[in-house]
């Protein structure tokens, strides 16, 4: 029962007195080293309180005023735990223990009383395991160990008592055991926590992934569909009349285009991170696949009235021709999606240094800066200079399927001053 009330009590001290966000913020084991600190010093301070009021009660005046000066000792240690100050608050505690013991083994020696305090050299070695690091435990624990030796050594000198071998055996084999549990078994521990917290972290990053996955399927998939649907039924409850549905027919096809490009990037984007694609590069001239995929986009040009100028030099590279041409659409589909009414796409192809490159240029809206490098998850979808919608996976898949086949992209940007996109492949 008084265990159980005094974690009781422990956790209310935490929880009154520090701050949850902070506790929070603490690395794994520094909050667990606090926590400890904080239990030992709650604790031993009401039983040290307890044990001073009994030697009182009996009497024993000079053990109570003895006590109460060990449960002073505690006092420096609270304003560095109130400050989250972990390990100067764990070496004035291991210091606090150790000053003790030895004060103690020297008055008992000089009432020649055999205290065997020497064994709380163990204890502090038990709790340097939960306090301090490894290698501070491994030096910590060796200095207590001599320690040992040396107060045992005392002691049969002093009270004229035979030298017991088995005494500094055994109490050597119990550092030896302190030291292992303190240094191998920490650090494997520690490698598992360091283990855990990076496939949480990777969890977390996976629920932002999926959060937005569903946000696309659920925005940028239902609403162009829903859209559809309504035309269909209107045409087909007479709302509509045939005429005017072939009025919008390019209305549609660009909405179909549009859900066709979410779906398959999509794909492709789930596939990569099953590790279910493989790149199958054969010999390619970027130019011939980066004039092919333009002819896609000639209505969108069309429509926005855009200028492109191409410099189509031939640019040989062994690239996955299927990757290759998800990439360019990607790269062309931002450019002309990004780029305002008038606006210009330069789109060059050449061969540099042993190296296949293809540049697209645009006069667009430009990439804020932590778009073009996040630091984790997707890129966040932008809508176009239209209104156009996006999914922020282009971009993405563009690096992956570039990485995949042995090649790098480069994006250059300033907001407001349009980008550059440019793809480089070793050379055939």
């Amino acid at each position: 029962m008084t265990s159980k009330n005094t974690l009781k009590g422990t956790d209310w001290i935490i929880t009154t007195l520090f701050s949850k966000d902070r506790l929070d913020s603490l690395p794994t084991f520094d909050r667990l080293r606090f926590i400890t600190m904080v239990s030992i010093v709650w604790s031993g301070a009401l039983i040290l309180l307890l044990v001073a009021v009994i030697y009182g009660l009996y009497e024993q005046y000079d053990q109570s005023f003895y006590t109460l000066i060990v449960m002073l000792l505690y006092i420096p240690m609270l304003p560095l735990l109130y400050y989250y100050q972990v390990r100067p608050a764990a070496l004035t505690l291991l210091g606090t223990f150790y000053v003790n013991t030895v004060w103690a083994m020297a008055l008992r020696l000089k009432d020649c009383v055999d205290g065997h305090l020497e064994l709380n050299f163990i204890l502090i070695g038990l709790f340097c395991i939960f306090l301090l690091k490894a290698g501070e435990t491994l030096y910590i624990i060796l200095f207590l160990a001599a320690n040992y030796i040396v107060a045992r050594l005392l002691v049969f000198h002093y009270l004229q008592q035979p030298i017991e071998i088995g005494q500094l055996l055994n109490g050597g084999a119990l550092f030896i055991a302190l030291i292992y549990f303190g240094y191998t078994i920490k650090n494997v521990s520690l490698r598992i926590q360091q283990s855990i917290e990076a496939q949480n972290k990777n969890l977390a990053e996976l629920n932002s992934v999926k959060d937005t996955l569903f946000s696309i399927i659920g925005h940028d998939l239902r609403s162009p569909i829903a859209g559809l649907k309504m035309q269909i039924n209107a045409l087909q409850a007479g709302y509509t009349s045939p005429v005017q549905f072939g009025q919008r027919t390019e209305q549609l096809v660009q909405t179909i285009d549009g859900v066709y490009y979410t779906l398959d990037n999509l794909l492709q984007w789930a596939l990569l991170q099953r590790n279910r694609i493989k790149a199958t590069p054969s010999k390619l001239d970027l130019s011939v696949v980066t004039q092919s995929v333009l002819t896609l986009y000639l209505a969108d040009i069309e429509h926005k009235r855009l200028t492109v100028k191409t410099y189509l030099d031939p640019a040989e590279a062994v690239v996955d021709e299927h990757q290759l041409g998800i990439v360019v659409r990607n790269l062309l589909n931002n450019a002309v999606k990004f780029t305002p009414q008038g606006g210009t796409i330069l789109i060059t192809t050449n061969t540099r240094n042993n190296r296949a490159l293809l540049t697209i240029q645009d006069s667009g809206v430009g990439m804020p800066t932590h778009l073009i490098a996040p630091k984790d998850g997707l890129r966040e979808s932008q809508h176009g200079t239209d209104g156009e919608k996006g999914t922020g996976l282009g971009l993405d898949l563009c690096q992956e399927f570039v990485k995949l086949n042995h090649g790098k992209l480069h994006i250059q940007s300033v907001a407001g001053k349009g980008a550059t996109f440019t793809v480089d492949f070793a050379s055939v």
